[in-house]
């Protein structure tokens, strides 16, 4: 598994659905938690600057995502479209399984440091 900050602000390598869930629901509490604390000690505008971090985390798990998947994080884009779009999306990134073994993205994350000679 890689390293937090790689995890969230990288757009390169590929991360397994089980990491995606865990990270993103840990993104969106630290965000609840930030903007409460922000707006009762600062204000309700200075919770702004939490939502570009937000953004960032959120769409750099999505890329990585669809990189299981050997998919290109524009793919994205395809969000844009009403209902139908964004139906797809969360069946992409939630439900369908990576593609096993390595693509054009990176190894396997299911399969990252995994000794192939131990026995089990």
């Amino acid at each position: 598994m890689p390293p937090l900050a790689e995890r969230l602000f990288s757009f390169r390598g590929r991360i397994p659905r089980s990491t995606f869930f865990v990270t993103s629901l840990l993104v969106l509490a630290a965000f609840a938690v930030l903007m409460v604390f922000l707006d009762s000690v600062v204000g309700r505008r200075s919770t702004l600057v939490l939502y570009p971090p937000l953004y960032l985390c959120l769409l750099a798990l999505a890329v990585k995502r669809l990189h299981d998947d050997a998919r290109s994080g524009a793919w994205l884009l395809v969000g844009l479209v009403p209902v139908l779009g964004v139906l797809w999306l969360l069946f992409e990134l939630a439900l369908r399984k990576g593609t096993a073994g390595s693509n054009q993205y990176g190894p396997d994350p299911l399969e990252a440091g995994r000794d192939y000679m131990k026995v089990a």
